[in-house]
């Protein structure tokens, strides 16, 4: 047994010591948790800059056009006299989308028959599209309830009865797990298990081949300390777990719905799978760059098989049976239901034992592996 913590420090000795290492598996998770929320620090994109054209000039035009510019969401910069005028502002970039009122718009409301516009949004960026459509749809929702209020209240009904009947059924929408739709709060948590994932993966990955090229500090041959070396790369992950969870996500203000005894069993076997998972294809890493040559362009794909950026149902089965061997895929989900959702441990069990299959299998690959770093005493 003292063989065994005499690697497990051994191992985390030489992370500390070899820089490039350390940068990865402590630094990285550092800089990232505190660059890549600040651009979406607002969460939700407002005042998109806008653009009418106005081909009715009428009361009622001018009014949609007022209701749109109050939006949050959208701004409407100026109102211009040609469809393609606005075509040509979107292709400059000046505006993101704009709105058309036809010609006899307010005639058409007035008798009662649809009064239709046009809305253009830039479907390269889905964040603009969102924001835009909210906006004008809002303004001509609003439109549609003032005309028709002063129908109403033309009949000599009140106001509190215009009201009901305009709105007989109310919606009320709570996003119970991003109150507010923001998309930091959508992609940061997510996207930080990734994070933890192949930072631990790369720095792993070039400490073993470190030690095939000058030696390891301890000998290898025996398995327990194998384990060791998982235990220890599962140490710096569950750090930096605990660093993302407790003070990150407490600073940045994201949702802590779920509760820390479901969490924390959680948190253990990602940390233990993933440690697991990062040492067996370590394994096979034969010289120290070939970490980052073949495992840095792993990352893309790794994010969009993790099932948050595009469901998993869209997904082609074989792409998701590849997911599953892969410890984030099944490690996003969990984490996502439990601390952003509020899902008790037994409704992820799914994911949990998905996890512990992948790790069960990542220890027995570093059981049966022969090929380990030789130690530095014999190498001598």
């Amino acid at each position: 047994m003292g063989t065994f913590w005499q690697s497990y420090w051994r191992s985390l000795s030489a992370v500390v010591k070899d820089r490039n290492v350390l940068l990865l598996v402590i630094v990285a998770p550092i800089v990232y948790s505190i660059y890549y929320p600040f651009p979406y620090s607002s969460q939700v994109v407002r005042e998109i800059p806008v653009a009418v054209v106005d081909l009715d000039r009428s009361s009622m035009s001018r009014q949609l056009v007022r209701y749109a510019d109050a939006s949050p969401d959208i701004k409407v910069i100026g109102v211009v006299n040609d469809p393609a005028q606005l075509r040509q502002a979107m292709s400059d970039g000046d505006i993101e989308g704009g709105m058309i009122i036809p010609r006899e718009f307010r005639r058409n409301a007035l008798r009662g028959e649809t009064a239709k516009i046009i809305v253009l949004g830039n479907g390269a960026y889905f964040m603009f599209n969102r924001g835009e459509m909210i906006g004008f749809s809002g303004a001509a929702q609003t439109l549609s309830k003032d005309i028709e209020l002063k129908y109403e209240l033309a009949s000599s009904v009140s106001r509190a009865q215009t009201d009901e009947r305009s709105e007989p059924v109310r919606l009320e929408l709570r996003a119970a797990s991003n109150p507010s739709g923001g998309y930091a709060t959508y992609v940061v948590p997510a996207v930080a298990v990734v994070v933890m994932q192949q930072t631990l993966l790369l720095g792993i990955c070039m400490l073993i081949g470190t030690w095939r090229e000058s030696g390891a500090p301890f000998d290898m041959k025996f398995r327990r300390n194998r384990l060791a070396l998982v235990f220890a790369a599962a140490t710096i992950c569950l750090i930096n777990t605990l660093y993302y969870i407790g003070i990150v996500y407490w600073w940045e203000d994201y949702p802590h719905l779920g509760d820390l005894r479901d969490l924390l069993p959680v948190i253990v076997v990602y940390c233990v799978t993933a440690a697991a998972w990062s040492v067996a294809i370590g394994s096979f890493i034969r010289y120290r760059v070939q970490a980052v040559l073949h495992l840095v362009p792993t990352s893309m794909p790794i994010i969009f098989l993790a099932g948050f950026s595009w469901p998993l149902e869209s997904i082609p089965a074989p792409l998701v049976a590849l997911g599953m061997l892969i410890p984030s895929t099944a490690g996003v989900q969990a984490f996502l239901n439990v601390d952003q959702m509020g899902a008790s441990f037994i409704q992820v069990l799914p994911q949990v034992l998905s996890l512990v299959l992948l790790l069960c299998g990542s220890v027995l690959l570093i059981f049966l592996r022969k090929n380990w770093p030789l130690s530095v005493e014999n190498e001598k």
